[in-house]
């Protein structure tokens, strides 16, 4: 409990979270997100001006997909950072973005771990997504190939601590699988741009993840990325590989497979050898990515036997998926 509370509701069951972007507080009825004033390659939260103006980017996109869930920009002044409440007459130093509180055992990231999500929530989400695809807006610009390797190949930067935490074999699907994945950009080069003129490169969510969905009848998909275009600005394909990794994570291969294929028959799009493919290396890239960051956080932490474990979880499926084309 926050005493001497400055957030207008009840402070009686608040929780703080963290991450390397931003605060979140939880009050009884609402979440109040707080951009950390922070400037990494990827983001720039350094001034005010830039936090206000990400915070109103962030609602114009959410709405998109949780317009129940976010409610306005709300301004913070020193006398609140005391616990006081806001007065007009003081001077702004932040802003924060304000949402309703959510169930947080309707989040599917909980839902996985404790063995509930089933068949019809995974098609309820496919069919928001798929729709949300098909309705919002085209991006033509050319596929950026050497970017796109250099991303996938930023897992190097953490070979040499999987190797010591997980073993030669960890370290050498590294090193196979950012080979096979040059060797797919630079041969398939012309495909990846045929995509982006059939439209199939869309403004997405761009960071769908089972921890950014709330499982109510109605899928809420929130915490879009808002602060990057270019995170955004993806093929609709490596979009929900994100989300199919989830699921191949938390062993539920077979609600992937269906959450894929409800996907396609909802947005219209034929499957062909060429675009399984194309999947079939984007979940790579996302098992990629989650195993980079896994392996940052264990750096950081020295968490030791359950980042491991997740690390070596998510090289064995960037692997899998590898070897299945």
């Amino acid at each position: 409990m926050i005493e001497n509370c400055a957030f207008e509701d009840k402070c009686e069951n608040t929780e703080l979270i963290e991450t390397h972007i931003s605060w979140v507080v939880l009050t009884d009825n609402y979440a109040f997100k707080i951009k950390r004033p922070v400037k990494y390659s990827f983001v720039d939260f350094s001034s005010l001006e830039k936090r206000k103006y990400y915070c109103d980017l962030e609602i114009k996109l959410n709405s998109r997909l949780a317009s129940e869930m976010y409610m306005a920009v709300v301004p913070v002044t020193a006398d609140m950072v005391h616990g006081k409440p806001f007065d007009h007459s003081q001077k702004v130093i932040d802003y924060m973005v304000q949402m309703e509180r959510m169930d947080n055992d309707k989040e599917m990231h909980r839902m996985l771990e404790n063995k509930k999500v089933k068949k019809h929530h995974v098609e309820k989400l496919a069919e928001r997504i798929a729709e949300f695809h098909k309705n919002t807006r085209i991006i033509k610009n050319a596929f950026d190939t050497g970017g796109f390797q250099e991303t996938y190949k930023d897992i190097l930067s953490v070979k040499d601590y999987v190797k010591k935490e997980a073993g030669d074999e960890y370290a050498g699907i590294i090193s196979r699988a950012t080979t096979i994945s040059d060797e797919f950009l630079n041969s398939h080069r012309s495909y990846f741009n045929e995509r982006i003129l059939r439209n199939f490169r869309r403004d997405c969510h761009g960071d769908l993840n089972a921890r950014n969905i709330f499982l109510y009848e109605d899928p809420v998909i929130f915490d879009c990325i808002e602060f990057n275009k270019y995170l955004r600005f993806i093929d609709v394909l490596n979009e929900i590989a994100f989300l199919c990794v989830d699921l191949d994570y938390y062993g539920y291969g077979n609600l992937s497979d269906h959450f894929y294929k409800s996907y396609l028959e909802t947005y219209g799009a034929e499957e062909d050898e060429s675009s399984e493919r194309l999947f079939m290396y984007y979940k790579s890239y996302r098992a990629n990515v989650r195993a980079k960051v896994a392996a940052i956080s264990a750096q950081k932490n020295e968490s030791g036997g359950d980042e491991t474990a997740a690390i070596k979880r998510y090289l064995d499926l960037m692997n899998g998926y590898l070897e299945s084309f």
